[in-house]
């Protein structure tokens, strides 16, 4: 199945969830392998720069690279929301972002150590460039529960930006910092801080690419039997969001 076709058929349900101000619904129930990824609905981002020996992870409340293996910090369950034109469209999100990301689409990553949902996920409580990440509420598009309300918790959405791929690697932009510029999920160094920080883009023989730092690879499934999602040929397994 193509990739387009995967994306479509996933998230014409999705999209209908969030539009309608509904909760974004974790499709099936939870792993509960004790292993870097939670089973095989969970991911886990590696970094670019750093290796596939390098991932993102929580430490205390922080987000940090850690080296991968059978770590309940390194757990995430991602949720796509909708794509960045549909949340737009429906006033959750701001208008701006649809005109340079349209159809790529928007995800939680929810904090979810052995697979259980905490109701927190990896966001950006400051979303001034070269913050630091940390957990914060799910901005989830949710009419069952008190304010802090959805446009208060866009620092916790990413848009996965498969346009500017390299590879099965993909730049993921902070929602809520990305007003004007590109602020994206940037790795400090391995066993260093997650940030947030502006796009940087590197000139090379094959054009122009995002700075390494700033790209991500999704890992999916138990730790030591991965998959990389998403993969460009459009054989990624069925998941969220793609």
């Amino acid at each position: 199945m193509s990739l387009r076709k995967t994306r479509t058929r996933v998230l014409s349900g999705v999209a209908a969830l969030a539009i309608a101000g509904g909760v974004a619904a974790y499709l099936g129930t939870p792993a509960r392998a004790e292993t870097a990824h939670c089973g095989d609905r969970c991911v886990t981002l590696a970094s670019q720069a750093f290796g596939s020996g390098s991932v993102a992870a929580v430490s205390g409340t922080s987000g940090v690279l850690l080296a991968p293996g059978y770590n309940s910090h390194e757990d995430f369950v991602p949720v796509a929301v909708g794509t960045v034109e549909q949340l737009a469209q429906a006033g959750k999100i701001p208008t701006a972002l649809a005109k340079t990301y349209a159809n790529e689409v928007v995800y939680e990553l929810n904090y979810a150590p052995y697979g259980e949902l905490t109701g927190v996920c990896l966001g950006a409580p400051s979303l001034t460039a070269g913050s630091d990440t940390a957990l914060q509420q799910c901005g989830e598009p949710s009419d069952n529960h008190p304010a802090p309300a959805w446009d208060k918790q866009w620092g916790a959405l990413w848009v996965g930006v498969y346009r500017d791929h390299s590879g099965d690697y993909e730049p993921f932009v902070n929602v809520g910092a990305s007003d004007t510029n590109a602020v994206v999920l940037t790795a400090t160094s391995a066993g260093g801080a997650l940030t947030i920080n502006y796009m940087s883009l590197i000139s090379g023989y094959s054009g122009t690419t995002v700075a390494s730092d700033q790209m991500w690879e999704s890992l999916i499934g138990i730790y030591g039997q991965t998959q990389a999602w998403p993969t460009p040929t459009g054989n990624e397994p069925y998941f969220l969001g793609r």
